[in-house]
């Protein structure tokens, strides 16, 4: 009888065993039929956009989902599906739900109304947090825009409705202009409305964000220095990066004027990287050294990685004598940043393309005694010292 008592308890456990190991379960079927779904079952979707590439997403899918809680949570409430959004109706959902970061987590009605959304990549807690809030009708965005409409000149009722679509990364700056509209210059100096241009103003043009330009010690002491600063920088990338990365330079030179017109030192230094990455991706060299060879050493004088980036192009693509000994100070200001081996070969080669062979020897010697010193592969410092000395 004891065997057989502990036999039944077995398999009176398994199913619970089984259960906890389980994942979320996501129906191989297109959205539309799970809006079907969920008319039937009477319960939202919850959909996940993702990409192949995405580190996030496939974490997100072998781990996060994977996990018991939040397997039983999503199962029992949702009807889940997921979507490659490179692929088939995936790309036409891309654009219709604005993912602008993967994963993409949307949540709707069965009538394909989206309630709720998050982006990027979250924790066990965060999944169950998300949830609750998809589910809970004064956090849906549905009534948020609804409380919103009945009074745009409410900062309280505007900011949980801008807040709500910039977790999920969707456009709130339509919302966030109806509302700054109705307030005066005095009313903008409050904590709520800088929240609201903080979230929702994107215009560097804008009359609210030119008004935070001419106010920024008031607003440095109503959020922090630190905020105001990323709201610059941010307002900046947000205008330029979409040309930086598709490599329109015409699209990029165009609207460039506008944010160097701030005259903030962060915005300079990023207008500075953006300058660099545009000659380089159309392989304009010669625009790309200029660049480089005013504004070095006053806007990326303490990032070590990007100094070291520039001396590798000047190396494949400069042959300006001067220009190279400026670059092989640069290196020498990386190694003073952080001291590793890379700055030392790259200073060694730029001054190997300067003609000063001494030098070259130098800095060569050195990086060979940094590789001797910690163990590492002095190859290419040996290859280059047997050159310099023929």
């Amino acid at each position: 009888m004891k065997v057989r008592s502990v036999i039944f308890a077995f398999l009176f456990l398994f199913p619970v065993i089984a259960f906890a190991q389980d994942s979320i379960h996501f129906r191989d079927i297109r959205l539309d039929e799970a809006l079907q779904d969920a008319r039937a079952e009477k319960k939202p979707v919850f959909f996940m956009g993702y990409a192949t590439w995405c580190e996030h997403c496939k974490r997100m899918k072998e781990v996060i989902f994977k996990d018991a809680v939040v397997a039983d949570y999503y199962n029992k409430h949702f009807i889940c599906v997921k979507q490659d959004m490179e692929k088939g109706d995936g790309i036409i959902l891309h654009n219709k739900f604005r993912i602008r970061s993967y994963p993409g987590l949307i949540f709707l009605d069965a009538d394909g109304t989206t309630l709720y959304g998050s982006s990027g990549e979250k924790n066990y807690s965060m999944m169950i947090d998300l949830g609750k809030t998809a589910l809970t009708p004064t956090m849906q965005y549905p009534y948020l825009k609804a409380q919103f409409e009945k009074d745009v000149t409410n900062s309280e009722k505007c900011y949980a409705y801008v807040f709500a679509l910039r977790t999920a990364m969707l456009d709130c700056e339509e919302p966030a202009k109806k509302h700054l509209a109705t307030q005066t210059d005095a009313q903008l100096l409050n904590g709520l409305n800088w929240k609201i241009i903080a979230n929702g103003v994107r215009d560097i043009n804008s009359r609210e964000f030119q008004f935070v330009l001419s106010h920024q010690k008031q607003y440095e002491s109503i959020a922090s220095p630190l905020r105001v600063e990323r709201k610059f920088v941010n307002i900046a990338d947000e205008l330029l990066s979409p040309f930086v990365n598709g490599k329109d330079s015409a699209g990029y030179f165009t609207r460039r004027p506008e944010a160097e017109s701030m005259h903030y030192p962060k915005v300079d230094s990023l207008l500075f990287k953006y300058d660099l990455n545009i000659y380089q991706s159309i392989g304009n060299w010669n625009e790309y050294r200029k660049v480089a060879d005013k504004s070095a050493e006053s806007l990326a004088w303490y990032n070590g990685s990007l100094l070291k980036e520039i001396g590798n192009n000047y190396i494949a693509h400069v042959t300006d004598t001067a220009s190279l000994t400026k670059a092989a100070k640069w290196m020498k200001r990386a190694i003073e940043l952080s001291d590793e081996y890379t700055p030392y070969m790259l200073c060694a080669k730029l001054y190997q393309n300067a003609g000063d062979k001494k030098s070259a020897v130098e800095m060569a010697e050195k990086a060979k005694s940094f590789a001797l010193k910690f163990g590492f592969s002095h190859f290419d410092a040996d290859a280059l010292l047997n050159e310099l000395q023929k």
